[in-house]
């Protein structure tokens, strides 16, 4: 019997299609343009009164209590800049403020970072939910333990007495960046540390810290603009030595009128270094806000 062999051919393959062209999503312009919109709605009540601010500090007092109000047809000044410079030791009162601001912020990192660590590392679900509860409280619920303690060691009008308060405001804050930076730490990086023998403390020191500098740049800077702005904490525990600027607002407010022009123009003497600072550090602040919540 004779078989018959048939040529092999090549399996055809079908001719390849062109890849279809993505297609916009008009569900996603539409989410951006709502997004844009709702951002621009809850900005402007703060862009407003920050452009009122400022022109008020230019304008007489006069200019200021026109109704309806001159929002751009007035002649600028800077009388109220030179009088609230002269008015008020501003000098001092700009130490007082950099100086608490300062180690209050150091002080919380030096507290706060290995707090964060022990949380993240050991899971201390019970120390961060104090803390959580702490940092809840309104702060008028510390002014009077604090001004009777501070009144009984006579620190009250000192610079620990200001330092100190601020911390309650910087620890918790420091602690709740940092803790997801220590938990954004592969745990492969804390086995590789005990192979290489470090022990618990040279593990934090030499590996977790140097790895999230970045989130406690962004809670340095924070703790300071928190500190800087605190209100509460400087008016109850300082005197006329120790006033911090935004007390020094105060010298501006009379029994039967405000000075409203001196007023803003000091308030935004005081927003001006935060605002340099928030400017400087934008990217880094965005930066360490994010760098912690993705592993």
């Amino acid at each position: 019997m004779s078989q018959t062999l048939t040529p092999h051919r090549p399996p055809t393959t079908p001719a390849a299609r062109p890849a279809p062209r993505p297609r916009r999503r008009r569900g996603s312009l539409l989410g951006r343009i709502g997004l844009t919109v709702a951002v621009t709605v809850a900005l402007a009540p703060a862009l407003f009164v920050f452009f009122w601010m400022l022109t008020s500090s230019f304008k007489q007092q006069v200019d200021i209590y026109t109704i309806p109000p001159k929002w751009f047809d007035f002649t600028p000044t800077l009388d109220n800049y030179r009088e609230a410079l002269t008015r008020t030791p501003f000098a001092r009162y700009m130490t007082n403020s950099l100086v608490v601001a300062t180690c209050s912020s150091l002080l919380g990192l030096v507290i706060g970072v290995p707090a964060a660590y022990s949380i993240a590392r050991y899971r201390q679900t019970k120390l961060s939910l104090s803390l959580l509860t702490a940092r809840l409280l309104p702060g008028v619920a510390y002014l009077v333990p604090f001004f009777v303690a501070f009144t009984a060691l006579r620190m009250v009008g000192t610079y620990p007495a200001l330092i100190l308060s601020h911390v309650i405001i910087t620890f918790p804050l420091t602690v709740f960046i940092m803790v997801n930076f220590f938990a954004a730490l592969p745990q492969e990086v804390y086995d590789a540390a005990e192979v290489d023998g470090c022990g618990k403390l040279e593990t934090f020191a030499r590996i977790a810290v140097p790895l999230t500098r970045p989130g406690m740049l962004t809670a340095g800077i924070l703790a300071f603009i928190f500190s800087w702005n605190d209100f509460k904490m400087a008016l109850i525990l300082s005197d006329g030595d120790s006033r911090t600027l935004p007390v020094a607002v105060f010298n501006f407010v009379h029994e039967a009128s405000l000075d409203w022009g001196p007023m803003m123009a000091y308030a935004s003497i005081i927003m001006l270094p935060v605002f340099v600072l928030t400017l400087a550090a934008q990217r880094h602040i965005v930066t360490g806000m994010t760098m912690g919540s993705v592993k």
